[in-house]
């Protein structure tokens, strides 16, 4: 069943202004140990770099740009990489359902708790998967919390310790090394930001992670309610890697005669560059240069059409923020959205395929060349084992590098396999040589409870009946007969992994 869940940016209007054991193995403790399945993030981004807006939301049907097999899913951002040539991605947007479960807010990507980890939904297992592949060749994105539409975690909840909680699991979850707070709209209330900034100080005290404020702009700068917010968090000692304002949606009435929205965006740049460095010395008793300022600064435009009051961005309007983006340095471009770029989303301001992402691929640090190889991890496999077996992650596993030779005690592994409860566990097994290339590759093991049947499409089930299909435990719901398992939710069979 296809879900159209195509959330678009909804361009913030400022109407201020304008109108190892028998039983069990279980590593050292980690922060980032990827338990969503979704592979490991790169430590260490470039120091500049484009990265596009991505609407993981969106269900794409055009061949070849989304996965799984349904006809439709997320955007294959592997496919966009290779295409494209770029690596770094911000996937939007994931935020709240509405309340709070066990000190944890319940959330969704686009707000839908469908697509939210333990539901088995195949568009969210796509998302999932396609964040894996472009990792698995080398790139990496960080995950956008909030939006235009939609409710934000700091809305839900101003419980820093709940909101610490629920980013935790996530980054943790999805082994992020870069997030980006997108704060619009209703969502920049300062008090409840404040909450917000006092949890994501504790998570990079945590994690590590790196953390961009994304907020609103005119072409004369940020207004007060952005300064505000730049307090909420820095007075709170977060660090943020950039602040990366929306350069977009300014209304005619802003701009200077002759102005266009290429020329306005530059001159955003320029007036934030100011705001920033006021803004450190003030809330972070950090004094900062022009160039330091301007590498905190990372701009975000509207691609194509976005709506009837604002003119359709051109290519040559990109061309004219990256070149100014080039001549001060700043620290990331970015534009909502490649889905419009790359022609998996309808969008009549694009004429050909990629005309921005072709200017915007141009920024940010270039690739440093070396002839060190990575290392090559041998013996991961897949297994199925049953309960009460003896699980060892190591047996069978070695570690080989070109210039460093054997790195086998070199290896970390994450994840916990309980052999005493039948289940689905991802272990993730990680090695780097001396010069910092490190390969990541997991494997599934699944734990296999024989006293339960094995699913038969050809018999009766009632309600309560247990299963065993594809290492999976199922539930029946109610009477059923050859349904497929795990095709949806809203199934009469239930995964009680």
């Amino acid at each position: 069943m296809k879900k159209n869940f195509l959330k678009k940016v909804i361009c913030t209007l400022l109407t201020a202004f304008v109108t190892l054991t028998s039983t069990s193995f279980i590593t050292k403790a980690a922060t980032n140990v990827g338990s969503y399945n979704a592979g490991i993030g790169i430590k260490n981004w470039p120091a500049q770099v484009n990265a596009p807006y991505v609407d993981m939301v969106g269900w794409v049907t055009k061949n070849g740009y989304y996965m799984g097999n349904d006809g439709g899913g997320a955007a294959n951002l592997k496919k966009l990489s290779d295409e494209i040539g770029i690596k770094y991605f911000n996937l939007a947007f994931i935020q709240s359902t509405g309340s709070v479960t066990n000190g944890k807010i319940n959330w969704g990507w686009g707000g839908y708790s469908v697509l939210s980890e333990g539901k088995n939904d195949n568009q969210y297992n796509g998302i999932k998967q396609s964040l894996k592949d472009l990792r698995a060749i080398g790139g990496d994105a960080a995950i956008s919390f909030g939006g235009a539409g939609g409710t934000a975690f700091w809305q839900t909840s101003q419980d820093v310790n709940v909101l610490y909680n629920t980013y935790l699991d996530i980054v943790n979850g999805y082994a992020l090394t870069r997030i980006d707070l997108d704060v619009e709209g209703g969502a920049q209330n300062k008090q409840s930001n404040i909450a917000n900034a006092k949890a994501v100080k504790m998570l990079q005290d945590t994690t590590g992670v790196e953390v961009t404020l994304t907020v609103p702009v005119l072409p004369s700068g940020l207004t007060q309610t952005q300064i505000d917010l730049l307090d909420a968090y820095l007075s709170n000692n977060v660090t943020l890697k950039y602040i990366n304002i929306m350069a977009m949606c300014y209304r005619s009435s802003t701009l200077l005669p002759g102005e266009n929205y290429g020329t306005a965006s530059i001159r955003a740049i320029d007036s934030t560059k100011n705001q920033i460095k006021d803004s450190y010395q003030k809330f972070a008793n950090t004094t900062l240069s022009d160039s330091e300022a301007y590498s905190k600064i990372g701009a975000t435009v509207s691609v194509g059409y976005e709506s009837s009051s604002d003119p359709i961005f051109t290519p040559a309007w990109s061309q004219l923020v990256v070149d100014h983006a080039k001549s001060k340095n700043i620290g990331m471009t970015s534009y909502w959205s490649l889905n419009r770029d790359s022609q998996i989303e309808n969008n009549q301001g694009i004429t050909s395929q990629y005309e921005h992402s072709k200017i915007f691929s141009k920024f940010g640090s270039p690739a440093i060349p070396s002839d060190n190889t990575a290392p090559v991890i041998s013996g991961v496999i897949d297994k199925q084992i049953n309960i009460g077996d003896t699980f060892n992650p190591l047996a069978g596993v070695t570690a080989s590098d070109k210039e460093d030779g054997d790195l086998t005690s070199k290896i970390i592994v994450n994840g916990l396999v309980d052999t005493s409860k039948a289940g689905i566990y991802n272990v993730i097994y990680t090695v780097s040589d001396s010069k910092g290339l490190s390969t990541t590759v997991s494997s599934t093991i699944t734990v296999i409870d024989t006293s339960v049947q094995t699913y038969s499409p050809t018999k009766v089930y009632v309600a309560g009946d247990i299963v065993l299909y594809n290492g999976v435990m199922y539930k029946a719901k109610w009477w059923t007969q050859g349904e497929t398992l795990g095709a949806t939710q809203w199934g009469p069979w239930e995964n009680i992994n």
